[in-house]
């Protein structure tokens, strides 16, 4: 059985973390896409109160619950 608590970690452009969230907002936002779309407005806040750029960490099975398109926008930035 694969280790389903494998983290992942991610860094987004503030762009892409903007897209990622609109994405998922439109899909069911927190309703359904609880902890990822709670970790991508963390990070979103954390920026606005003007903090550094920080990773955003995701158990495995978390991300592979995206949409693909909010897949590939975590996949193209290096973490």
């Amino acid at each position: 059985m694969p280790d389903e608590s494998e983290m992942l970690s991610f860094r987004l452009s503030t762009e892409n973390l903007n897209v990622a969230i609109e994405i998922l907002r439109k899909l069911g936002g927190l309703g359904e896409y609880p902890a990822a779309y709670q970790a991508l407005v963390f990070e979103r806040s954390r920026r606005e109160l003007l903090a550094p750029p920080s990773e955003i960490r995701l158990e495995r099975w978390i991300l592979d619950a995206l949409p693909q398109s909010v897949q590939q926008l975590l996949d193209t930035e290096p973490s």
